[in-house]
């Protein structure tokens, strides 16, 4: 029996980093798996499969070599690929609040809520006294500092910062990747809009279909200024099209640890200011602190739910 480790469709670092990752120990303790994702991987996944000169495998091409699916990263059945049959999924590894755990009615499920996938699957090389490749730690530690911003946004945990450290000083790891890993990824190509499509979240809250958009990059101030017209034609037009009753674009500048919101709608903008006591001016707010969008999304249903 053959299973694919795998993450959620269009995975980030912590998906991909954790995938691979856990095949490697899954192969060292004897078990018949092989890796990849479905899409087209983050920046960030292709910025450190390159520093490591390995190919990124996908998913799609070994498919129907496979027999049972292993998720890391992903408890959603909304964020995995459609080929996924959730019947054959024999284990999920997430760290997220909020989750469709149960709905994978055949798999043992490991939710911890800490920063990063990656902290989780570092864990288990300790348990079973396992030392990660040093492409492996290299993989995990950068998806844990990417996760959580450098080690500053609130999600980071003490779990966090201790696999950090133990991936750190296994393999010798330069704390300069972490800076050329995100200016790497602030390289955006394309359209406004075909950004925004990559980076969207939608979801129904109480009753709403709303879309959140995170963006993780260097110099926001810059790139919302410069951009600003662009960025609020693409969500518009994008909450137009797919029917959004109200939209949020949030970026997460990697550099100065803070938040940049942009809305087109009131609704969007009462939320915000309500939730987070930010005042916007010309739809734009500032936050001078991270928040992570996995962070927001429950604060934005238990402020919905709460005025129902």
């Amino acid at each position: 029996m053959k299973t694919l480790i795998t993450a959620y469709e269009t995975p980030d670092l912590d998906g991909t980093a954790s995938a691979f990752a856990y095949q490697e120990l899954k192969a060292k303790l004897g078990e018949e798996t092989i890796w990849g994702v479905f899409g087209q991987p983050h920046l960030e996944v292709e910025f450190v499969f390159d520093y490591l000169g390995l190919p990124i495998e996908r998913a799609e091409s070994v498919f129907d070599q496979i027999d049972n699916i292993l998720l890391v990263d992903s408890s959603d059945t909304r964020g995995i690929s459609s080929l996924i049959d959730i019947k054959k999924v024999i284990e999920i590894i997430d760290h997220r609040a909020i989750n469709e755990a149960e709905k994978f009615v055949n798999a043992k499920a490991q939710i911890e809520i800490v920063g990063a996938c990656a902290t989780l699957i570092a864990e288990k090389f300790i348990e079973q006294k396992i030392e990660p490749s040093k492409e492996a730690a290299i993989m995990l530690y950068l998806a844990i500092a990417s996760n959580t911003i450098n080690f500053k946004a609130k999600v980071t945990t003490e779990r966090d910062l201790k696999m950090a450290e133990y991936l750190k000083k296994t393999a010798g790891i330069d704390e300069s990747l972490i800076h050329q890993m995100f200016a790497y990824k602030s390289k955006l190509s394309g359209s406004i809009k075909s950004i925004l499509e990559d980076k969207i979240y939608h979801d129904q809250i109480t009753g709403d279909k709303v879309s959140i958009f995170q963006l993780e990059i260097t110099g926001v101030d810059e790139f919302v200024k410069n951009n600003f017209s662009e960025i609020s034609d693409a969500i518009q037009e994008i909450k137009d099209e797919q029917g959004f009753d109200w939209v949020l674009l949030t970026c997460i500048d990697l550099d100065k640890g803070e938040n940049t919101f942009v809305v087109v709608d009131e609704k969007a903008e009462e939320l915000i200011e309500d939730i987070l006591s930010v005042r916007f001016e010309k739809n734009v707010a500032h936050l001078d602190h991270i928040i992570m969008r996995k962070e927001l999304i429950p604060l934005i249903k238990k402020y919905l739910e709460a005025k129902q």
